[in-house]
């Protein structure tokens, strides 16, 4: 009680003002411009100023009265952050609802603290969240909790308790210290992997000395956070290498040593990132039972995009495995997901191409009449059509393809035509090497006439077929080029003989 009469207290002396906050009543008004904001942002009809000001206001040029709008609804917005309501949020995760708790309650005692000068209702917030700061080990906030600590024992003159927290704030210092240290190193990683002017050698010589850094690092600390960085930049490393396998030998390390760790935060994320990984290698190493074993047990914990991402390595499995009854299911399971239904319209479109492959796999399987909508596809796809790199090109080869199957040579020539001017102009990068492969091999069947006798043992598809262990595949790769180079062989023979 005597903690609530100091609160009472420091309240009662100051001025309460009103708070401006984008709570259910406000925001379920459709008569205000602060509602009408906000649902159309929330909606994906206002991405910029411009639109906002046309949504808003009918086209009219109300700037001036915009501006102080948009000021006023960014402070509602900032103040309704601190009255988040956490436990009623959809979030699951008990140690992200720990962390909101512990910089709540850091905030509140520095108010306390600064403003209203009172110290010991301050401490007394520390001390209620400190136990649960520690059980996550927040180092961050454990460390501010710590030096509070540390001037409130040195002030009321409790010696013991100081000097058993001095040792703890000595700890929690040194290992946010080291987090902080290995979190730049991984943003130097960053910029050296995303560098323009850099070559790929060069790269991969800077990221060898960035991992002999957190190599050290991680010697120093049984933090989790490091431990994932020095995991996760070794993944950078393989990953220009395109060493499949190093990389799947990466993520077992990180799967099987974690638990020995400190717990953190990131956990879930962590998983993710190296669940995903995992699965790439395995994929890409054409290792298609064990891929399917390791989706069926991270399935289930899956979440929002992780979830996607682990149903595209599904699918993908599936159609090089020709298993287009499956993959089917895998589509219709998709169509009827939260996760799907709430995605951005890209990354939805990814879906409407593979739907187009597993199309493809079955006419191919069953011999069929390749009958497919390309008109439509080309409409269910805007923002693929426009975005010139990625899943671009899988819709322009799986056009080519129907056209084959068809033994329409017309439009799969001119199709391939185009092709051609699309590499030039955008498949420049070194990493797009197994397309730029492929696409070659098409070339090359335009060029012999579609003559099957004159397409085999075609160096190009040796290289795609026998050095797949060492070649960066893209994700946009769906079934591997060389197997469709031989389903295209397989296309122009049964063409031939009817």
């Amino acid at each position: 009680m005597e903690n609530l009469k100091e609160l009472v207290s420091i309240i009662n002396k100051r001025k309460i003002s009103q708070i401006e906050l984008l709570d259910k009543s406000l925001i379920s008004r459709k008569d205000t411009l602060f509602a009408k904001f906000y649902d159309g942002i929330a909606d994906g009809n206002i991405k910029s100023d411009e639109e906002a000001i046309a949504y808003l206001y009918g086209g009219k040029d109300e700037s001036t009265n915009y501006r102080k709008l948009k000021s006023r609804f960014k402070s509602r917005l900032l103040n309704t952050l601190y009255f988040l309501d956490i436990n009623n949020s959809s979030e699951t995760d008990s140690s992200k609802k720990a962390y909101f708790d512990c910089v709540n309650r850091l905030y509140l005692s520095n108010i306390l603290l600064r403003y209203a000068e009172n110290r010991n209702a301050s401490i007394q917030l520390i001390m209620e969240t400190y136990p649960l700061a520690k059980k996550h080990n927040f180092y961050d906030i454990l460390k501010e909790y710590a030096y509070k600590l540390l001037v409130y024992y040195g002030m009321v003159g409790d010696e013991k308790k100081y000097l058993e927290e001095y040792d703890a704030y000595q700890l929690y210092a040194k290992e946010y210290e080291l987090e902080q240290k290995a979190q730049i190193i991984y943003s130097r990683v960053l910029m050296a992997s995303t560098h323009p002017k850099k070559s790929k050698a060069e790269v991969i010589g800077e990221i060898q000395g960035y991992m002999e850094e957190i190599a050290q690092l991680q010697g120093q600390s049984k933090s989790l956070v490091i431990f994932f960085v020095y995991i996760r930049i070794q993944l950078f490393y393989y990953e220009l290498l395109g060493d499949n396998n190093k990389i799947n030998e990466t993520c077992d390390i990180f799967l099987n040593q974690y638990n020995v760790y400190t717990t953190s935060i990131l956990l879930e994320n962590y998983l993710n990132t190296v669940y995903i990984y995992k699965l790439k290698s395995l994929f890409e190493l054409r290792d298609y039972d064990t891929s399917l074993d390791l989706i069926k047990t991270i399935l289930p914990q899956s979440k929002g995009v992780s979830y996607l991402a682990v149903r595209e390595f599904e699918i993908k499995v599936l159609l090089n495995k020709k298993e287009f009854n499956r993959a089917k299911e895998v589509q219709q399971q998709i169509n009827s997901n939260p996760a799907y239904k709430n995605t951005n319209p890209a990354l939805k479109e990814r879906w409407y191409i593979y739907n187009a492959y597993r199309e493809f796999i079955e006419n191919y399987t069953l011999d069929s009449s390749y009958k497919f909508s390309l008109s439509k596809f080309s409409n269910d796809i805007p923002i693929t059509a426009q975005d010139k790199s990625g899943f671009n090109l899988s819709a322009r080869i799986i056009s080519i393809l129907f056209y084959l199957g068809r033994n329409d040579i017309d439009n799969t020539m001119q199709q391939i035509d185009a092709l051609k001017i699309y590499q030039s102009r955008h498949l420049k990068d070194a990493g797009n090497s197994r397309s730029v492969l492929f696409i070659k091999l098409l070339l090359t069947m335009e060029k012999k006439s579609f003559n099957i006798k004159e397409l085999k043992n075609l160096k190009e598809y040796s290289l795609l077929s026998e050095e797949y262990n060492n070649n960066v595949v893209q994700e946009s790769e769906i079934i591997f080029y060389d197997i469709l180079w031989e389903m295209v062989l397989e296309i122009l023979k049964r063409n031939q003989q009817k």
